[in-house]
C-alpha cells in the first residue's frame, strides 16, 4: 500500500500537468508567433481580445472593457482553438478510417506520459498529522513526481520514441503520396537522431552512474565540496549541443521539418487532417518540445537546481514550510524548459530547413561520430576514476577539436546537390585557366 503523502503527490503531479499543458501550448502558439514577428520585425497578433464578436452580450454585463480592451491580443489563442473545433471534419474517401483517427491520439499520448517521471520539485518531508490524538496521516518522504522510478531517464527515452508511429501510421492511413512522402522522411529522421539521443542519455548515465532523473538533479543540485554540483551542460558542453539538436529533429522542428515540408509536400503526413485531428498533430508537436525541453533541463541545466557548483537549495524539504521550497523549485524549472522553448522557438524563424541529404550526413558523418568518440572517452574516464566534471568537460573538448580537423578530410561522397559556380559573379569568381 502506498502512503497518504504519496498518493496525494501522484495525483497533484499527474493532473496539474494535464491542466496545465493544454493551455499552456496554446499559449505557445501565440508565443511563436509573437517570435516569428520580431524575427521579422513585425508587430504579431495584437488585436484579438476576449470579447469573441459578443459585444451585446457583454455590454448586457456592464462589462464593455471586454469589447474595448484588446488585451495585448491574449485571446488570439482561444480564438485559434475555437476555429479548430468548429472548422469541417474532413476525411479522405479511400483512408484507413480506424487507423487515421487513431494517429493523432498516438502522437499526443507519449508527450504526456513523458512527464510521469519529471522531478518537478525534488523530495519533501511531509510531517504527521494528528487531531485530539488521533494519527490521521502519517510522517513520511516523497517525491514530487507522478511515477518516481529508477529508471525514469530510460522511461523517457523509450517513451518519447512512439511518438513517430502516431506520424507514420497517419500518413499511411491518409492514402495520399505527400502524406506517404513525409511519413517515410520521418521515420529515417527518427531511425537517425534516435541513435545519438539514446547514446547522449548513455552518457550521462555512465557519468552520474544512475538511471534515476531525480537523482540525476540531486547530484548537479549539491556543492562542489559534497562530490557533485556541477550541470551537465558544464561536464559535457558538445553533448549538450547535440542533445538539443537531436530534440529538434525528434520534435520535426525547423531546421528538421523535412517531414511537413509545405514548399515540397503541401503539409507532408497531415495534409488530409482538419479540424481537431489537425489540431491534435499540432498540439502533439508541442508537447514534445515541452517534454523534450523538461529532459534536458534533467540532464544538463540541475534541473530545479538555481545555481551550479554552491548547493543552493536543500535536496530535501521538511516541514509543511517545504511545500513552499517545492514551490520555488519548480518555478525554477519551469523557467528553464520556458526559456528552452524559447530557443527553439528562435531557431524555426532564424535558421533554413536543410535538404534531406544535408539532414541525414549531419546525423550519420557528423553526430553519431562525435557521440561514440565522447562515449569511448567518458568510459575510459570513469574506469581510470577521473571522473571530475572538468575532465568530461576536457574531454567533450578534445573530441570536438578532433572532430573539426579530421572533418575537411573526410571522404564527401560524389558530388551531388552541389552548388554550381557561376562565372563573373561576386561569389562564385571564375575557375583557374585550364580548370573545367
Amino acid at each position: 500500500m502506498i502512503s497518504a503523502q504519496l498518493f496525494v503527490s501522484i495525483i497533484v503531479c499527474l493532473f496539474i500537468p494535464f491542466g496545465v499543458m493544454l493551455p499552456a501550448c496554446a499559449y505557445l502558439i501565440f508565443l511563436e508567433r509573437k517570435i516569428a514577428s520580431w524575427c521579422q520585425d513585425r508587430i504579431g497578433p495584437n488585436r484579438v481580445g476576449f470579447s469573441f464578436g459578443q459585444d451585446n452580450l457583454w455590454r448586457a454585463l456592464g462589462m464593455n472593457f471586454m469589447n474595448r480592451w484588446s488585451f495585448a491580443g491574449f485571446g488570439q489563442a482561444l480564438a485559434d482553438g475555437i476555429k479548430l473545433f468548429f472548422k469541417e471534419e474532413y476525411t479522405p474517401p479511400r483512408a484507413d478510417l480506424a487507423l487515421f483517427l487513431l494517429a493523432p491520439v498516438l502522437v499526443v499520448v507519449p508527450a504526456l506520459l513523458g512527464w510521469a517521471v519529471i522531478p518537478w520539485g525534488g523530495v519533501v518531508e511531509f510531517p504527521g498529522l494528528s487531531i485530539g490524538g488521533r494519527q490521521l496521516v502519517e510522517a513520511g518522504v516523497v517525491s514530487v513526481a507522478a511515477a518516481p522510478l529508477n529508471i525514469g531517464v530510460v522511461y523517457i527515452l523509450a517513451i518519447g520514441s512512439l511518438a513517430v508511429y502516431g506520424v507514420v501510421l497517419g500518413a499511411f492511413a491518409s492514402n495520399h503520396k505527400y502524406s506517404f512522402l513525409g511519413g517515410i522522411r520521418a521515420t529515417a529522421q527518427m531511425v537517425s537522431y534516435e541513435i545519438p539521443l539514446g547514446l547522449c542519455v548513455l552518457i550521462a548515465i555512465l557519468t552520474f552512474q544512475t538511471t534515476d532523473a531525480g537523482a540525476m538533479v540531486n547530484l548537479q543540485a549539491t556543492s562542489i565540496s559534497s562530490g557533485g554540483g556541477a550541470w551537465g551542460i558544464f561536464q559535457h558542453p558538445l553533448l549538450a549541443v547535440i542533445f538539443f539538436t537531436c530534440i529538434l529533429a525528434e520534435c520535426n522542428r525547423a531546421p528538421f521539418d523535412l517531414p511537413e515540408a509545405e514548399t515540397e509536400l503541401v503539409g507532408g503526413y497531415h495534409t488530409e487532417y482538419s479540424s481537431m485531428k489537425w489540431a491534435l498533430f499540432f498540439l502533439g508537436e508541442y508537447m514534445h518540445m515541452i517534454t523534450g525541453s523538461a529532459f534536458f533541463a534533467v540532464l544538463f541545466l540541475g534541473g530545479w537546481s538555481v545555481a551550479p557548483f554552491i548547493g543552493d537549495l536543500p535536496l530535501i524539504s521538511g516541514g509543511w514550510m517545504g511545500l513552499v521550497v517545492v514551490l520555488l523549485k519548480f518555478h525554477v524549472f519551469v523557467g528553464k524548459v520556458a526559456t528552452l522553448l524559447i530557443v527553439m522557438m528562435w531557431i524555426r524563424w532564424t535558421l533554413p530547413r536543410f535538404r534531406f541529404d544535408q539532414l541525414m550526413r549531419l546525423a550519420w558523418q557528423g553526430l553519431i561520430p562525435l557521440t561514440v568518440s565522447v562515449l569511448i572517452v567518458s568510459g575510459l574516464l570513469v574506469y581510470l576514476q577521473w571522473n571530475t566534471w572538468w575532465m568530461f568537460c576536457l574531454a567533450n573538448l578534445a573530441v570536438a577539436i578532433g572532430g573539426a580537423a579530421l572533418a575537411p578530410h573526410m571522404p564527401r561522397g560524389p558530388a551531388v546537390n552541389r552548388k554550381v559556380r557561376l562565372a563573373g559573379s561576386r561569389f562564385y569568381p571564375p575557375l583557374p585557366e585550364g580548370e573545367a
